[in-house]
């Protein structure tokens, strides 16, 4: 759902301009008074001019006299206005415009204390373009108005998976590219298979080929009872033809699709409308959300949602929530079941109407069958949420455990580990991983490029990344509570060495050496070192803060093994082409961004290649010459 232009009026109620020195003296001289009675929306900072909360309002005054009155014992209020130094509004014309600008405000300031949904592509659908001759099934993270069937979505990346990998089993769809497709001269091994039924080179028709599609369709909408009569029917057609290999194999789709729908059987719900369901629980400031998804009256599975420092009311923080979920590019079902009222519902209403092209209805059941599934998601809303505190107890507990065995001064709230990987001195990259509070913190991961070491020296590229990176986080007062080196004493002594010229000794770090095997066949434990102690520290190799740290490890590993294959893969396509003549490594960089690799530039046509920037036809055809050429 994009940002659309919103007509608006700023009111400015502070003469001068400026953010107020405190939140004491804002409060003493602003004048309720001035503020519009209409629709729109209110952005809360601090003493900074920098956005803390924004909220809408179909009243602006009556919104903000709740947080002003003294009368008003909500926690969120009282904790809001100890920070609010300076309140700016936006007046709009209507309260759906009020709306669609607080989604807007919230996406561009990302206020501190608003709920907000990370952008981590999680709304996993399939897609299939039936506009196409022969289409293929693919897996999108975004619904899109393109003319396309969108069918989900999967609560996670393994069920789609596991759907597609069901579907292409029970109907020979291609699997292949567009551009794979249109180049091939003869038929692949899915053909072989029986898994495709290789329209490439015209083995069938389209409308052959949009039947089977029709199919795929009906399992993809849940309407598995109809394609079962449909395959019986067929299978009848078949054998009355005297065509008993095409009716076997149909009937080998029959009992796929009997023996999928025998493993997804669910509870069916009343009525056969898509719908989504949304349960809450909420314990402080702690606030669970919890999505069930159903379609064609059948639950497809569910995600949860968790927000902390969540400081706005539960109306407003659900109906925030709706917004930015269904923006973010989530199918829209017919109907939307909620555990509260909605002041907003009529207006979340239309634009999700809009957005759906078709009617979508919000509101909340109070008895009956719909009360029941609301209650459900609430249900599975608090077990997430007690699930999650388990988790993170366990987490926080074994990181007080390693602070004891290692002697660190603080908990070690955030590590952060280094791992170098080469080959031969090639391509050598560093990764960087952080973990907070015992959990991968993805977004804090780091990737070195090693710049001014030649050849095979991993101390040397070790002290290189580690003086960039803390030199940075100085300057930033950045540092992490402590700090895990992959190896073992030359290394410690190195991120050693490093701390001390940059005058902070005092940063916690360690060296963890991984277990080996040893000549008598038996294996080197995990041992950690750290500074001052000659011999290293061994931990019951089954102890929690072993299978920690050593996650901690085989993840910056992984990090960076998946760097430098990744540096390599992209040295040896550059090389491969620039021993073409006319080709240097900027057309050398245009061709695999385009193309993707060599395999497919060789696949390619002169036309293809030539349409793009710089390169002409005569350079296309050298280009396929040279590649094509044993």
């Amino acid at each position: 759902m994009n940002s659309p232009e919103l007509d608006h009026q700023r009111m400015d109620l502070d003469a001068g301009g400026e953010a107020r020195t405190s939140p004491e003296a804002f409060l003493a001289s602003f004048d309720i008074g001035q503020v519009s009675t209409g629709p729109g929306c209110y952005i809360m900072q601090d003493v900074k001019g920098k956005p803390i909360y924004v909220g809408k309002a179909k009243n602006l005054r009556a919104r903000v006299r709740t947080y002003l009155n003294a009368s008003d014992t909500r926690y969120s209020v009282k904790f809001l206005m100890k920070r609010v130094a300076r309140i700016d509004f936006l007046v709009t014309q209507t309260e759906k415009e009020a709306l669609l600008l607080e989604n807007s405000l919230i996406k561009q300031h990302r206020p501190r204390y608003n709920v907000q949904l990370k952008d981590d592509k999680t709304y996993i659908s399939l897609r299939i373009d039936t506009r196409q001759d022969f289409p293929r099934i693919t897996i999108v993270r975004r619904y899109k108005k393109d003319g396309a069937k969108y069918f989900g979505p999967y609560h996670s990346a393994s069920s789609v998976h596991q759907t597609l990998r069901q579907l292409h089993r029970m109907f020979p769809l291609r699997t292949c590219t567009d551009n794979v497709m249109q180049n091939r001269s003869r038929p692949c091994l899915y053909y072989q298979m029986k898994q495709c039924v290789a329209p490439c080179v015209g083995y069938v028709s389209r409308d052959q080929y949009h039947a089977l599609l029709d199919e795929v369709v009906m399992t993809l909408e849940g309407r598995s009872a109809d394609l079962e009569r449909h395959f019986k029917e067929q299978i009848q057609e078949l054998a009355e033809k005297l065509e008993f290999e095409e009716a076997a194999l149909v009937r080998d789709r029959l009992y796929a699709l009997q023996r999928t729908v025998e493993r997804q059987r669910t509870v069916d719900v009343p009525g056969a409308e898509d719908r989504d369901v949304f349960g809450y629980h909420n314990e402080g400031r702690f606030t669970e959300i919890q999505i069930l998804f159903y379609r064609h009256g059948k639950m497809l599975g569910g995600r949860a949602f968790s927000f902390e420092r969540s400081e706005m009311p539960l109306d407003e923080l659900l109906s925030s929530f709706l917004l930015q979920y269904y923006s973010e590019g989530a199918s829209i079902p017919r109907e939307v079941l909620l555990p509260i009222d909605l002041e907003d519902a009529p207006v979340l209403s239309e634009v999700l109407s809009e957005q759906r092209e078709t009617r979508v209805d919000l509101h909340c059941p109070q008895r009956g069958d719909k009360r029941a599934l609301v209650e459900m998601a609430c249900q599975n809303a608090e077990r997430n949420f007690r699930e999650k505190r388990l988790v993170e107890k366990s987490q926080q507990d074994t990181l007080l455990e390693l602070q004891k065995a290692l002697k660190l001064p603080r908990k070690p709230e955030r590590i952060e580990c280094f791992d170098i990987s080469t080959i031969q001195g090639r391509n050598t990259v560093a990764s960087m991983v952080t973990f907070t509070g015992g959990a991968p913190d993805k977004a804090r991961y780091r990737r070195f490029s090693i710049k001014a070491v030649e050849g095979q020296d991993d101390f040397a590229s070790m002290r290189e990344v580690l003086l960039r990176r803390y030199k940075r986080a100085i300057e930033e007062n950045d540092l992490p509570d402590f700090v895990l080196i992959d190896g073992g004493k030359g290394q410690l002594g190195v991120a050693t060495a490093v701390f001390k010229d940059l005058g902070i000794e005092d940063l916690p770090h360690a060296g963890i050496a991984k277990a080996r095997a040893q000549e008598d066949g038996g294996h080197s434990p995990e041992r950690f070192f750290v500074p001052g102690r000659m011999n290293p520290i061994i931990l019951p190799q089954q102890h929690a803060v072993i299978r920690l740290v050593s996650h901690i490890r085989d993840e910056a590993h992984r990090f960076a093994i998946t760097y430098h294959r990744k540096k390599r893969n992209q040295s040896t396509l550059r090389s491969s082409l620039l021993g073409i003549p006319g080709v240097g490594p900027a057309k050398a960089k245009a061709l695999l961004n385009k193309l993707g690799s060599v395999a497919r530039i060789r696949e390619a046509t002169a036309a293809e290649i030539a349409a793009l920037p710089g390169f002409s036809e005569e350079l296309a055809e050298s280009i396929l010459h040279h590649l094509k050429t044993p």
